[in-house]
């Protein structure tokens, strides 16, 4: 099991890497960095050059991307423009070759939420088609898995529950598609986290926060815990991302020990 800091809400600087931010990570004991995806795909040449220059040079790893599509890209509803983000994954998706990235989170509710008139069942077959027809040739291409992130339902008007997340990957049904349990949005939804133990087998990546993206800290809360035991339980022993908000780098070393000892590692 590696853990993992997501850079996307931890930082004020929104459109270039944050390399005081980065130090914190690796001083904190992290195995590797979650950029945002559009991030990655926005930076000028030089300074991606820059960002894989610096990781090569660091003990961090890059193992997954977060936030994978701008809101300015349409995936449901009359305006949906399957080619234009087909487009924008072929250059983002190289990018995370290079970092050495394997992991793409599909969480993207700007670009995925459905719009006024648009049934869920269209919805669904509509990123049902894209995922088979556009996005998993590429990550088959560049040795990616897509996890599909449910979020919560006051950021969200589709695909908030690990039950809902499932249905997408269920109708995709290919092994490039994945889930990803985000505690955040299942504490948020009230979800049952005995689901956690009914899709393990599908299970790719976790992001770990309390309710409001904070830390848990001095311990986590009791359903955030039961949270930690059931996916203990179900022998996860993959990517482990924490994705909150600015925190001191003494909190952030702190909370790595927590989570780790919650589950066993």
């Amino acid at each position: 099991m590696r853990f993992g800091y997501c850079t996307g809400f931890a930082t004020p600087v929104k459109d270039a890497a944050d390399y005081g931010l980065l130090r914190d990570i690796e001083g904190a004991g992290y195995d590797y960095v979650e950029f945002p995806l559009a991030l990655v795909a926005a930076l000028p040449d030089r300074s991606f050059d820059e960002v894989e220059a610096y990781l090569k040079d660091s003990r961090l790893g890059a193992d997954a991307c977060s936030n994978m599509f701008p809101p300015t890209l349409r995936l449901t509803g009359p305006a949906a423009d399957f080619d234009a983000a087909a487009d924008y994954l072929r250059g983002a998706f190289r990018r995370m070759e290079r970092i050495g990235a394997k992991t793409i989170v599909f969480g993207s509710s700007g670009a995925r939420n459905l719009p006024q008139g648009t049934p869920r069942e269209e919805g669904l077959r509509q990123l049902t088609e894209f995922l088979l027809r556009h996005t998993v040739p590429l990550l088959e291409e560049h040795d990616l898995t897509l996890a599909v992130e449910p979020i919560g339902s006051y950021e969200a008007n589709f695909i908030n529950t690990l039950r809902d997340g499932m249905e997408l990957v269920v109708s995709a049904n290919h092994p490039r598609v994945r889930l990803l349990a985000d505690s955040v949005h299942v504490l948020y939804e009230g979800e049952d986290v005995g689901d956690l133990a009914r899709f393990a087998p599908y299970l790719r990546h976790v992001h770990v926060c309390e309710d409001l993206r904070a830390l848990p800290l001095p311990a986590p809360s009791p359903r955030l815990a039961e949270f930690l035991r059931v996916l203990k339980e179900t022998g996860y022993d993959g990517g482990v991302s924490f994705e909150p908000v600015p925190y001191p780098r003494a909190d952030m070393a702190r909370a790595l020990e927590i989570v780790r000892e919650r589950l066993g590692r």
